[in-house]
């Protein structure tokens, strides 16, 4: 590298760095560089706005008191008002706000932007104006000036001396030229080495160190961005790797607020790390590449936060033999039972080599974790492996132990899975099954649907099924859904069970009077020939009630002469059967006793 090239990059280095020193000697923030000191997606929104031209009308009303009007991606429109006194934002306010905030928003952020933007523009006019009178550039002591004055060896002592006195001063010096570091594996794991207290990973951050932590990943989100830009992708891996590595340690002894900040730099890095073009990297990168993912899940401090996109990741390449193998080693020698990211990236790796029945076999050892078999079937459902999904959803519905919920969000999943293969006759298969288990009418109308002209000979088939096992509770409501009345009153007598008929006589009556009269009748007869007393016939008539609820007063007085002269010698009978009717309607003919 070049003297000027030393020159140019310190320049801009030690600038950073002064602004860095100033920014914690005042209370507000800079015009210039607020973006370093606000949350990152604030910052990445704010941007979002600005591109789509969602700021307007921006006017200073008063000097240094600016307002403008925000309208976000929904449309919706916020006013936000800031003070500038002269180039620090002393305070801002916005119509989205929630009381009691006082963070920055989006909003204002965007607003700062254009405000700034306009303030360059301005200043820059100034500069143009002046660059025609004569200039006095070289009687100035300017950093421009200083660098260009200044000695190779005067410039490395100045730094060398003022990194010593500054510590933060030297953690940016590194971070920054950290990647024209040579002879070492990976120069930003160093980085962090520098910025981390020891032991961090056990007793946590103190407040300061996390404002330096975070200061230094910010710096590495930068040189990222450049990274990625120049299509670098050895950098990309090498700050990414040594982020994670580094960071995720440090994760579960921090509060909320504090992990809330470190996670989101770790998401970033998993984003980019897996974004990475596998056409652009080396043989060696890519190994690299997939083995770091797959050490990183084994950790025990592992954040659950980044499973999902690196399980997504890892298993896609499992048709390798050679990296299906290394899976199968990472599941063999993980201490049972395995955390359930390992789990779900084996039972992916196997669905992605076809072996939905070798799930099943892995996931019988987890009989006892209902949990983790759960989510393992919601592993494969949210990576699209429909073969699997149907065979562990079958799986897990035979088994006990699941309760109503579950039953019902795994039957969805099956459903999808089934109608997501593409294929009519696993889809009728499907839904004949579920409806077999559970007799839901929206299922059984799903199944009449898609059978089309061949809906007569599968309700034969599911009819017969049901008759032959003795299942009435599913049976009874598939003929009443279709109407099959005839069907339904042979069924209701081979079972002689009064209830089962008093769930359908409202709909029966009409058509079938005579059997819902006649059962009445022997089935009560039936019971009075084993029971005696008045607290016989006072159950006759909480029988006989369920007609009189739906006006049927003629039916239930034709039961009752039935049914007294069936049995003259109840002296009980008739006076509790006379209850039923109710004075202002007249008593119906009922034979007397003799």
């Amino acid at each position: 590298m070049t003297l000027s090239t030393i020159g140019r990059n310190f320049e801009v280095f030690v600038y950073h760095t002064f602004l860095i020193n100033l920014i914690r000697a005042v209370q507000k923030l800079w015009l210039k560089n607020f973006e370093f000191h606000i949350n990152p997606s604030t910052w990445n929104t704010a941007q979002d706005l600005v591109q789509i031209g969602a700021v307007r009308n921006l006017q200073e009303i008063e000097k240094h008191f600016w307002v403008a009007q925000i309208t976000d991606a929904e449309s919706q429109n916020f006013e936000v008002e800031i003070m500038i006194t002269p180039h620090r934002i002393k305070a801002f306010t916005c119509e989205c706000w929630p009381a009691g905030r006082r963070l920055m928003c989006a909003h204002i952020a965007a607003a700062l932007v254009k405000i700034r933007q306009f303030l360059e523009q301005k200043s820059e006019a100034r500069q143009a104006r002046s660059a025609n009178k004569p200039a006095a550039e070289d009687g100035r002591l300017s950093v421009s000036n200083v660098l260009k004055n200044a000695s190779g060896t005067d410039l490395a002592a100045f730094v060398r001396e003022y990194a010593r006195q500054d510590r933060e001063f030297s953690l940016a010096l590194k971070t920054w030229f950290a990647s024209q570091f040579t002879g070492v594996e990976n120069p930003f794991a160093l980085v962090f080495d520098t910025a981390l207290p020891r032991n961090a990973g056990a007793r946590g951050l103190k407040d300061a160190e996390l404002r330096r932590l975070r200061k230094t990943l910010l710096n590495l989100n930068t040189q990222l961005a450049s990274a990625r830009e120049e299509s670098n992708v050895l950098a990309v891996f090498q700050i990414t790797t040594a982020l994670l590595q580094k960071t995720i340690p440090i994760l579960p002894n921090l509060d909320s607020p504090k992990r809330r900040q470190l996670l989101e730099f770790c998401q970033n890095a998993v984003t980019h790390l897996i974004d990475l073009q596998s056409d652009n990297l080396s043989p060696e990168l890519r190994e690299n590449r997939r083995g770091f993912l797959l050490e990183l899940l084994e950790r025990n401090d592992y954040p659950a936060e980044l499973e999902a996109p690196v399980v997504a990741f890892l298993y896609s390449d499992a048709t390798e033999a050679n990296w299906f193998e290394q899976i199968r080693q990472l599941f063999d020698r993980t201490t049972f039972p395995a955390p359930q990211r390992i789990l779900n990236l084996f039972s992916a790796a196997l669905a992605q080599r076809n072996l939905p029945e070798a799930i099943v076999r892995v996931l019988q050892d987890y009989e006892q974790h209902t949990g983790h078999t759960i989510k393992a079937l919601d592993c494969l459902y949210q990576l699209h492996c429909w073969d699997a999904v149907l065979t562990v959803g079958d799986y897990l519905l035979e088994r006990n132990g699941l309760n109503t919920l579950q039953v019902r969000e795994l039957e969805n999943k099956i459903l999808a899975a089934a109608e997501n293969t593409g294929t009519k006759s696993r889809y009728k298969t499907v839904l004949r099954r579920m409806f077999q288990r559970n007799g839901s009418e929206a299922i059984y109308l799903r199944l009449k649907t898609l059978s089309g002209s061949g809906w007569p000979k599968e309700r034969a088939s599911l009819l017969g099924k049901f008759q032959l096992a003795g299942n009435i509770a599913i049976l009874a409501p598939l003929l009443a859904a279709d109407g099959d009345w005839d069907t339904l009153t042979t069924v209701i007598k081979q079972q002689g069970n009064l209830a089962l008929l008093q769930e359908y006589e409202a709909a029966l009556l009409p058509t079938h009077q005579a059997f819902v009269r006649n059962f009445y009748i022997n089935n009560l007869s039936a019971y009075l020939t084993e029971h005696f007393g008045r607290q016989a016939a006072g159950q006759v008539r909480q029988n006989l009630a369920s007609l009189l609820r739906i006006n049927q007063l003629q039916l239930v007085n034709e039961i009752i002469v039935a049914l007294i002269a069936r049995f003259p010698d109840r002296q009980s009978l008739p006076e509790e059967l006379a209850e039923l009717f109710p004075k202002s309607k007249g008593r119906f003919a009922i034979p007397p006793t003799t």
